[in-house]
């Protein structure tokens, strides 16, 4: 069996670590696994990038992404939100076509790297991980991205143009959409807008000897911290910018926790947006962006509580990177997270978006915690029966053969 992973990169973001955690795992499998990006930072010899193979290819790559940045701009986009407009001709069916491949996976290809009218042209059995409700919506990659006419730019209706385009090259084609959880593939079932699309339900794996329970008495001592101290964890991109990791919310959560005089420490990672955080009186620790994943597994394991704002998401790794180093997860109950972690088994599932409750949820750990609770071994337990890289591997080959054996000749 022979794999195309076709996504913009190969190792920037969640959704390009899933696909990259993906094909790594079906290649130590034995699939003949390969992928085809527009930008690639990882040195695997098995990742190709578009640009490199087809000169013309290259050229729009090249022009695409800043004419998308020019578009957003002339539509007046207000909350810098992402939108993908995806109207640029591009050579990316004639290179996969030419592929060997006898399926294509697709990943996220946003800022222009999948135009509309490109999908209907691949020659291939198609599946299609929703790493955002981009393949469903129109410009927006989420529902809170979806823009609203504005008489100042013209009154182009940018959202019901290209979700227009979308419907007409898009609806009928024979794509096999997976959600990373329930919630995606009941929002694909909402819009009515893809009835020929088939659907599968699996969720993101990872590597469970990497993101593992990791001694923490280094780290401690590395930054003063006693070792019966309370430490608390968050990490994101794009912490404040982006309403829906839910940055204010944390911050409304600590502010709970501080008039309550919960006694501990915040351990902060991600980008610079991260260090945006108001302490509300707490020993914020800012690490800044953490690109190790053992280093990444060394800080979850460090925490007594993983607080996950997260207003939507569909999915949520870092949620389950945490659960696999056997910390558990407090966050809503909402979109796509919730089906990461169970309540009161391995977390806390507040009342969306109550901060009052989450709170709620992190003195409930520390109190079960401290009457003898052992979480560490029921995060690790359920992490390892859902989210091992085998599993998410056979998931997928499963998937794959039916839907080869499925597809026309």
């Amino acid at each position: 069996m022979k794999i195309l992973h076709v996504g913009s990169t190969d190792c920037v973001g969640g959704a390009s670590r899933a696909s990259y955690r993906l094909h790594k795992a079906l290649e130590k499998s034995g699939v003949d696994s390969k992928m085809l990006v527009r930008r690639k930072s990882s040195h695997d010899p098995k990742v190709s990038v578009s640009g490199e193979i087809s000169i013309f290819q290259n050229l729009l790559e090249k022009l695409t992404p800043p004419i998308e940045r020019a578009l957003r701009r002339w539509s007046g986009n207000p909350t810098g939100s992402m939108w993908t407009f995806g109207i640029i001709p591009s050579r990316l069916a004639a290179i996969i076509n030419s592929s060997d491949a006898d399926l294509v996976h697709l990943h996220w290809a946003g800022n222009g790297f999948l135009p509309v009218k490109t999908l209907s042209k691949i020659r291939k059995p198609l599946v299609w991980t929703l790493h955002d409700l981009w393949p469903i919506l129109g410009v927006g990659h989420y529902d809170d991205a979806i823009p609203e006419p504005n008489p100042r730019w013209l009154s182009v209706d940018w959202e019901s143009w290209v979700g227009s385009l979308k419907k007409k090259y898009w609806g009928d084609l024979g794509i096999t959409a997976v959600g990373p959880s329930p919630w995606v593939i009941e929002q694909l079932s909402r819009m009515h807008n893809r009835p020929g699309w088939g659907t599968a339900v699996i969720p993101y794996g990872l590597d469970t000897s990497v993101f593992k329970p990791r001694p923490d008495s280094v780290l401690r001592d590395e930054l003063g911290i006693a070792s019966d101290r309370t430490v608390l964890v968050f990490g994101a991109l794009g912490a404040t910018s982006d309403v829906r990791k839910g940055g204010d919310l944390l911050e409304g959560v600590l502010e709970e926790l501080a008039q309550r005089h919960f006694d501990g420490d915040i351990l902060v990672f991600g980008d610079q947006e991260s260090a945006k955080i108001c302490s509300h009186g707490f020993r914020l620790i800012r690490l800044g962006s953490v690109c190790d994943d053992t280093q990444l597994a060394e800080i979850y394991s460090f925490g007594d509580v993983f607080l996950f704002p997260s207003r939507e998401e569909t999915f949520g790794q870092t949620a389950s990177e945490a659960l696999a180093c056997g910390t558990p997860v407090v966050g809503f109950r909402a979109a796509g997270q919730a089906s990461v972690f169970r309540h009161k088994e391995n977390g806390y599932q507040a009342i969306p978006f109550s901060v009052s409750d989450m709170a709620n949820g992190v003195e409930w750990i520390i109190s079960e915690k401290r009457r003898g609770r052992l979480w560490q071994v029921e995060c690790r337990e359920f992490a390892l029966k859902e989210y091992s890289l085998a599993r998410y591997a056979s998931r997928h080959y499963d998937l794959y053969n039916e839907v080869i054996t499925s597809s026309p000749a």
